[in-house]
């Protein structure tokens, strides 16, 4: 069977981390230790926050709510990252990466589409990829690990528009999912018509969406605040995204993972249309209970997202290490002034958090 798209489909609001951001500016700033930056070593609580400021670089401890100032551009908790922007902070940062290890000792990032704010999102959160030629999604085929409790599922988005009354209708989804347990997969359900829509892009933020329990296949609908206190449900679809009903997104404790994150950052849109329900079939098929069962795995529920999170850490070390990349990050104060990161070493680290992070910055524009 060919996939088909719907080039007249609704058009899409873009994010605000989309904006085209324009040439690195010029400072004047010169690194405190030289060409090659300044180290800055960062202990990680094992509960809590600390925050970094770049601009010397130094440790920070924000006055009042840390989410309305903008003494603070990055902050750690854990193994995340968050930058003091969109779900985050009320600053003017964003970051991007990972870019080329080489590109710090360059000193000038290359030419980047946007810079990400920190947004609230899931496993699902990169289902799609955009079309702006035509407005259009196009879902990427990742297969889904989703569990709660001792049971879990595989899940694979077939679909975002839908055709009603002659005419073409985005956020109307299509999905398949199959139990999988150590004895093996369960039989595959598909549904054509989950109702995603909120009432379209113009109806109210309150307006009901509909989500889906995995293990009963029982269908209700859940305005975005009783999505959050109501446990009948696993996955919530809300316009062009799929909610996670754990941490953030819910009460339930459900956790999921992108079985093909690694591929997202490489997947050209020309890739992704190729795909077809049929196609991406084996790649379904081929994930049973080893696949779920990779140590290496990070199960999550809805939480915060920035351009570091899944992608600074080097989840094929044998110890926890940081990425061997350069990150660009933006200021929190300002909006304008640009730095280049890189993250040398954990010291101590353990499965809970990486310790100590020693990290190099300075601004961009300087050669090393």
């Amino acid at each position: 069977m060919k996939r088909s798209f719907l080039a007249a489909a609704i058009p899409l609001l873009l994010c605000a981390c989309s904006e085209e951001v324009g040439k690195p500016s010029t400072t004047g700033q010169q690194p405190p230790d030289g060409e090659d930056g300044a180290t800055l070593e960062v202990p990680v609580p094992a509960q809590g926050r600390v925050y970094v400021a770049l601009e010397k670089p130094e440790i920070v401890v924000p006055e009042g709510d840390a989410s309305a100032s903008t003494a603070w551009d990055l902050a750690f908790e854990k193994y995340d990252v968050f930058t003091n922007s969109g779900a985050s902070g009320s600053g003017e940062g964003g970051a991007f990466g990972p870019l080329d290890a080489a590109t710090y000792a360059d000193g000038i990032a290359p030419a980047i589409p946007f810079m990400t704010k920190d947004e609230s999102g899931g496993a699902f959160r990169d289902f799609w990829a955009y079309d702006p030629s035509v407005h259009v999604l196009w879902v990427r085929y990742h297969v889904y690990g989703v569990r709660d409790g001792d049971k879990q599922w595989k899940v694979q988005v077939l679909g975002y528009y839908a055709e009603q009354q002659g005419a073409p209708v985005a956020a109307i989804y299509r999905v398949r999912w199959a139990e999988v347990t150590s004895a093996g997969v369960g039989p595959t359900q598909t549904l054509s018509d989950l109702d995603g829509t909120a009432g379209g892009s113009q109806a109210p933020e309150d307006a009901p969406s509909e989500c889906l329990d995995l293990g009963t296949g029982a269908r209700t609908k859940h305005t975005p605040a009783e999505a959050l206190t109501t446990k009948d449900w696993h996955l919530c679809f809300r316009r062009a995204s799929v909610s996670v009903n754990g941490e953030l997104g819910g009460p339930r404790g459900v956790t999921a993972v992108d079985l093909h994150a690694a591929e997202t950052k490489s997947e050209t849109l020309d890739i992704v249309k190729t795909r077809t329900d049929d196609s991406e079939l084996p790649r379904f098929d081929a994930v049973g209970h080893a696949e779920l069962s990779d140590p290496k795995l990070v199960w999550r529920g809805d939480r915060i997202f920035s351009a570091f999170s899944e992608y600074w850490i080097d989840r094929a070390a044998e110890t926890p290490a940081p990425t061997d990349a350069t990150w660009l990050v933006q200021s929190a104060a300002d909006g304008v002034s640009r730095y280049l990161l890189v993250f040398d070493r954990f010291d101590g680290p353990t499965a809970d958090g990486p310790g100590k992070v020693v990290l190099r910055v300075k601004p961009e524009g300087v050669v090393q």
